[in-house]
């Protein structure tokens, strides 16, 4: 299954603080990273990625730098949830892919 976005892809990003299942461009570990948004809290945002490969990780507001806006249908909201939940479900079932 291919990914929602390509490495060096251009996106647009808007200010908005994004939702669970939206995806969202912010910095970990000193790189601007664009994953989906699993949870929201007072103080932050928990990222995955959809094909699983990737421990969740918490971000504080400060490092999100706002929502993908032109990723489609499936980057964001409830769609997007159900896209990664199929995804990581597909992926724990042959890790290969």
């Amino acid at each position: 299954m291919m990914p929602l976005f390509r490495p060096g892809q251009a996106v647009a990003v808007g200010p908005e603080r994004p939702r669970p299942g939206d995806c969202a461009v912010y910095v970990y570990g000193g790189r601007n990273l664009l994953h989906r948004v699993a949870g929201v809290s007072h103080g932050g945002a928990v990222f995955v990625d959809d094909a699983g490969r990737l421990e969740p990780h918490y971000v504080s507001w400060a490092e999100v730098r706002g929502t993908v806006l032109d990723g489609g249908l499936l980057a964001a909201g409830l769609p997007g949830l159900c896209y990664a939940r199929l995804r990581r479900a597909l992926y724990a079932a042959n890790p290969f892919n």
